[in-house]
C-alpha cells in the first residue's frame, strides 16, 4: 500500500530529527541548569550557558514548528489517508501543538501570574514529545516491516 507523500525524503527526515534532537536537548539542559544556577546571581557561568541553551531551543523550536507545517502536506495527509499509526500521529501532532501554543504564552504570557503553570505544562509536554516521537518512528517502521511482507501483498 503506497500513498502519495506518505515517506519522507532521508534529508527530510534527518533534517527533522536532528532539529528535535535540538530541542529536546536544549531544553533538558535549561531545565537542569534551572535546578543548579541561583537565578538572582548573574555572575554565575552556567546563567549565561542556561540564557544561550533558552535562545538555541527558542530558535531551532521556530524551525520545528516551521517543518511539521510542511509536514501536514507531505506526510500526515497521506498516512491519514492510508490509514496509518494514526492515533500516534494525532497525539504527536497534538504534543506538538500545545508546546508551539505554550511556548507563544511563555513569550507573551497572557497574565504574568500564569507563567509558572504555563512552563510546568510545557516542561511536561516536552518530556512527552522526548516519549513520543521514538514510539511514533518505532510503530512507523513496524508498520512498514507488517506491510512489506509477502502475505500482505495486494
Amino acid at each position: 500500500m503506497n500513498t502519495w507523500g506518505v515517506r519522507l525524503s532521508p534529508f527530510s527526515r534527518n533534517t527533522l530529527l536532528l532539529c528535535s534532537l535540538i530541542v529536546i536537548t536544549s531544553g533538558v539542559v535549561w531545565m537542569v541548569l534551572g535546578w543548579l544556577v541561583d537565578a538572582q546571581d548573574y555572575s554565575d557561568p552556567l546563567h549565561t550557558l542556561r540564557h544561550r541553551m533558552l535562545v538555541l531551543h527558542g530558535i531551532v523550536a521556530y524551525v520545528l514548528v516551521w517543518m511539521a507545517g510542511r509536514l501536514s502536506n507531505l506526510h500526515q495527509q497521506g498516512n491519514w489517508r492510508a490509514h496509518r499509526n494514526r492515533r500516534n500521529g494525532l497525539l504527536l501532532t497534538a504534543v506538538l501543538a500545545l508546546l508551539a501554543v505554550s511556548g507563544l504564552c511563555l513569550y507573551y504570557p497572557p497574565h504574568e501570574d500564569w507563567r509558572e503553570t504555563i512552563s510546568q505544562l510545557h516542561q511536561g509536554l516536552g518530556i512527552a514529545l522526548a516519549l513520543l516521537l521514538p514510539l511514533h518512528l518505532l510503530a512507523a517502521r513496524a508498520l512498514r516491516r507488517i506491510s512489506s511482507r509477502p502475505d500482505n501483498a495486494r
